[in-house]
């Protein structure tokens, strides 16, 4: 006879008091362990793979929240089309996808100095995100060192 303090905290009758809070730190348990695993890996596993690696996962874990939202903008860009061409609708400018979608398609630097600007302040968010990361590596080296 199974005892019920052996059984898993979803099988008890205590899971039904349980607030949907709690539920939710119970199933994330395991895949915050997870992340924790990874983060603590040992030297040669860049932190740069590593925050690559977990963006990855936070996205794949978001897919259920964003297909849906695609799909939803999607078929409001259609009734917005017809709204537009059949009826003559016109849609208020927050509401309006079709006309962010083509600006934002549209959109080009004509200027050649914010051009460079812009690819210089790129560059040096690139530098500065890699920076920090070897920083994290050399200080976990020096750590490992110290303690072993």
């Amino acid at each position: 006879m199974r005892k019920t303090w052996k059984k898993p905290l979803h099988k008890r009758k205590i899971w039904t008091e349980i607030s949907w809070t709690g539920r939710f730190v119970y199933y994330m348990q395991p895949l915050v362990e997870h992340l924790f695993d990874i983060w603590l890996q040992q030297l040669p596993f860049p932190t740069i793979l590593k925050g690559l690696y977990t963006c990855g996962l936070l996205f794949f874990l978001l897919l259920p929240i964003l297909y849906p939202l695609t799909v939803l903008g999607f078929y409001y860009a259609i009734f917005q089309y017809v709204g537009e061409r059949h009826w003559d609708a016109v849609f208020p400018q927050k509401w309006d996808l079709i006309g962010a979608a083509s600006v934002l398609w549209n959109f080009e630097i004509t200027n050649k100095s914010y051009l460079l600007f812009l690819n210089m302040y790129l560059d040096r968010c690139r530098v500065i995100i890699t920076a920090i990361s070897s920083t994290v590596d050399y200080f976990r080296m020096a750590y490992c060192l110290l303690t072993n």
